[in-house]
């Protein structure tokens, strides 16, 4: 597997994460599973005859197929997608509510779990699609992406919006956000949700959720789930399970041992490369 991960300077980390390259996946690998996470992802499938395949759902019944590039991340859930061996990924992330500050586009209006980017960004991308299917070689993609959205930074600097302060504090409360915003409860629910698709109190967990992925791929083998459960305040082993669940599809130990068998799971933190048997 070739993997290219480039972290732009800014302005533009502002609004977009990290921009990863992948290729040559292994024919042992059948599935890849994107976890939910509280920023947009734009996915560009750079060999034009290569069509994926996304599952929408845990018993693999409600798919789509996917050509050229699409949008996801507003979805509440993991979805899976069929790994294609003759495929070489460019994977945009963007920061929590970076995609509508760049593109204007309320996360809300985004009408499925992954749809195409063409019919969200228009012909604007197709001309960079062919730039990018034309590029000689990694990093000459990366500048090409960058050179798309850093002309659509607007006069409005993102880093002192609602959203951004919102992001930075999402651990505190949520009465504590809504006084300190300076707006009322209810314009700051609406802002959140056409920037990131969902409201502050969900992006809270899904922020708790993110941390306990790292905290499992940081100590692995040695994870500690009691240690994890009192650390980010669950209810119970229970509660933590059922969240995790919810977001994954799978346990946590499923996940460690997915983790475990694969050493290229920790390249990308919202993905894993090899979901266990018994979740397919």
């Amino acid at each position: 597997m070739i993997f290219h991960k480039h972290i732009p300077c800014a302005p533009l980390s502002e609004y977009i994460q990290h921009i990863v390259y992948v290729s040559g996946s292994t024919s042992n690998i059948p599935f890849i599973k994107e976890l939910p996470d509280k920023g947009i992802n734009l996915v560009i499938e750079l060999q034009e005859k290569t069509i994926n395949t996304v599952f929408l759902d845990a018993d693999m019944k409600e798919k789509v197929t996917m050509k050229h590039a699409w949008i996801s991340g507003t979805q509440k859930q993991a979805i899976l997608y069929q790994n294609q061996t003759a495929s070489s990924i460019l994977s945009i992330r963007f920061t929590t509510g970076g995609f509508y500050a760049l593109t204007k586009i309320p996360v809300t209006a985004i009408p499925s779990v992954c749809v195409e980017a063409e019919l969200l960004l228009g012909n604007s991308f197709k001309h960079l699609y062919e730039k990018l299917i034309n590029a000689n070689d990694v990093p000459q993609l990366f500048t090409i992406i960058e050179n798309y959205f850093l002309q659509l930074i607007g006069d409005q600097h993102f880093e002192n919006s609602l959203v951004k302060f919102v992001d930075k504090n999402i651990d505190k409360p949520i009465d504590w956000l809504i006084k300190k915003s300076g707006y009322s409860q209810k314009h700051v629910i609406q802002i959140i949700k056409q920037h990131t698709g969902f409201p502050p109190k969900y992006l809270q967990k899904l922020h708790r959720f993110q941390n306990v992925i790292r905290d499992i791929q940081a100590f692995k083998g040695k994870a500690d789930w009691m240690a994890i459960v009192n650390d980010y305040d669950y209810f119970d082993q229970a509660h933590f399970i059922k969240e995790f669940s919810q977001f994954t599809g799978i346990k946590p130990t499923q996940y460690l041992s997915s983790q475990m068998e694969v050493e290229d799971n920790h390249l990308v933190a919202d993905m894993i490369l090899r979901p266990p048997a018994d979740d397919l």
